[in-house]
């Protein structure tokens, strides 16, 4: 049941009256009458920040200015499909690449704006800089690039708008400035109101709550998180999984593991689009540890541990997504100073990779019984791609060259196959990420029916595996592959009583070791393979290139 802020805050009805009446002011007046309310919100709020030690009074004054906000937003009809909130969900999955989930809903949603001006499309990718230069901390960068596109982005064009002033937003909360920060707030909030645009709105006001360190620690904070997500759980939309992760991120005093795990349990039912990888990887991983220590729970304790494991990897491959754009995109100057702040992130995350497998090894070792299989299979979630079950990069930079070595000295052919899926975005695009991963697993299952066990299969990247057929001439390898291609062509996979067929296109390399040859690094290989499979696809896909 929802707590009442007001009787909680112990202010004068009066003083609480006037917040009230000030925080529905701001949606309500007109241009002129709110920039008063907005200055007027500004003097007061500006000097108390500067106080050692924040008045009971003042933070009850927030939390009424906030639950009074939150009541009038979400007190209007929400548009779960509204085009800005699906542009804002995808801000959470930055950067929006070709290969990206999100490419085809972005073109359609700035299609507008990509169709009157093809410098839009400039302009989209510079703030997605200016946004993951904030988001990473760089904010000289952030800053400098920031003064530079002022002058092209206006409120007229609304996405690029917004997008650019949450950064700026970003920018200001890392600089200290809390004037400049809540005038930006207020003025990017009030125009997504006044654009009848309530679940956008709500969005930016949560938004704004959550970067507020001190007001965290209060005692009204929790209580409005509670209360707001009373009132908007019944939607399976953003600002609900806003909500929920943040309930579920507050310390064990203030929600206890049985808690959080119904808000896990709520929060994983939504589609996986809605949270991004970092907040899955969280989730999973609570439940890993938490389950761990019911005996009867233990499977599911392996299973949340194993979800955990996808998502930290999802982690990683955004983060190296992020400093490729930023190499793309930067002047080296500034892709040279950034990548100390995307360097501390892959610290952060290799820290996080480090807790998540001691915590695994620890739920293993409370297993005694099961011990012998489940260090097998700590071995492998190192070694193995979860999803399509064959080898992964880790395994293949570690082991792969000793392999070629032994067969260079005993001059036996090797050939190297790369294995791509033709168009394989389509799939994801027309029948989602779930079927996507079930082809990528069914293929994987197909290739180890379809070679030898002394064959190494790698899963290479995304759609991606790499084939090292040893004793093995061209003739052969070109038999095998053209052999593999046709089952793949000839196969309807069915996921969800959706029938779905694919073709690869596969292009080889063989080496022959003659003599004394000297071994070649790894990726001499890999590369020639890649320009073969170039030619495979030049050839018009679903076909077999072997380059000697």
């Amino acid at each position: 049941m929802p707590l009442d802020i007001e009787s909680m805050s112990g202010l004068k009805p009066e003083y609480i009256s006037e917040i009230s009446s000030l925080a529905r002011g701001i949606f309500e007046s007109d241009a002129q009458n709110r920039e008063h309310l907005i200055e007027k919100l500004i003097r007061e709020v500006s000097p108390r920040l500067d106080d050692e030690k924040l008045s009971e009074d003042f933070l009850a004054a927030v939390a009424v200015f906030f639950d009074t906000a939150f009541t009038y937003i979400s007190s209007r009809k929400i548009q779960r499909y509204n085009d800005l909130y699906q542009f804002l969900r995808i801000i959470n999955h930055l950067p929006i690449l070709e290969h990206s989930s999100f490419y085809n809903q972005t073109v359609e949603l700035l299609k507008p704006y990509f169709e009157k001006d093809a410098g839009y499309t400039k302009l989209f990718d510079r703030l997605q800089l200016l946004y993951l230069y904030s988001e990473i901390g760089d904010g000289d960068a952030a800053m400098r690039l920031a003064d530079e596109l002022s002058a092209q982005v206006n409120p007229d064009q609304l996405f690029f708008y917004v997008m650019f002033q949450l950064s700026k937003t970003n920018i200001f909360s890392a600089r200290g400035d809390i004037e400049s920060k809540i005038r930006l707030l207020l003025d990017l909030v009030t125009r997504v109101w006044d654009e009848g645009r309530p679940e956008a709105t709500l969005f930016l006001m949560t938004n704004w709550m959550f970067s507020l360190p001190w007001f965290k620690a209060s005692k009204y904070y929790k209580v409005l998180l509670s209360n707001l997500y009373c009132k908007i759980c019944a939607e399976e939309c953003l600002n609900t999984a806003k909500v929920g992760y943040e309930l579920f991120l507050l310390d064990d005093k203030q929600v206890p593991p049985t808690q959080k795990m119904l808000y896990y349990q709520d929060l994983i039912k939504f589609h996986e689009t809605i949270l991004n990888s970092r907040q899955l990887h969280s989730l999973h991983f609570f439940a890993g540890n938490y389950l761990s220590g019911f005996q009867e729970q233990f499977h599911d304790s392996i299973r949340s541990f194993k979800a955990s494991n996808y998502f930290l990897h999802k982690c990683w491959q955004r983060l190296i997504e992020i400093s490729a754009y930023l190499r793309a995109h930067s002047e080296p100057k500034d892709y040279k100073l950034s990548m100390r702040y995307v360097e501390a992130k892959f610290m952060r995350l290799s820290n996080q990779t480090s807790l998540r497998n001691n915590s695994y090894v620890e739920n293993l070792q409370m297993n005694f019984q099961k011990i012998e299989e489940l260090y097998r299979e700590v071995g492998e979630l190192s070694l193995t791609d979860q999803l399509s079950g064959q080898r992964n990069r880790r395994f293949m930079d570690n082991n792969l060259m000793p392999i070629l070595a032994l067969a260079a000295r005993h001059n036996d052919p090797v050939c190297f196959s790369i294995i791509d899926i033709d168009v394989f975005k389509t799939v994801n695009d027309e029948y989602g990420h779930v079927a996507g991963d079930y082809i990528l697993k069914s293929l994987g299952e197909m290739l180890s029916k379809s070679f030898r066990q002394s064959d190494v299969i790698v899963r290479y990247g995304g759609d991606e595996f790499l084939v090292v057929l040893f004793n093995t001439d061209p003739l052969h390898c070109e038999e095998m592959m053209e052999s593999f291609r046709r089952k793949v062509e000839q196969r309807v996979f069915e996921h969800e009583q959706k029938q779905i067929q694919i073709t690869v296109s596969i292009g080889a390399y063989c080496e022959n070791f003659p003599g004394n040859v000297k071994l070649k690094d790894l990726n001499y290989y890999i590369n020639m393979a890649d320009v073969a499979l170039y030619k495979a696809k030049e050839a018009g896909r679903n076909t077999v290139f072997v380059r000697i």
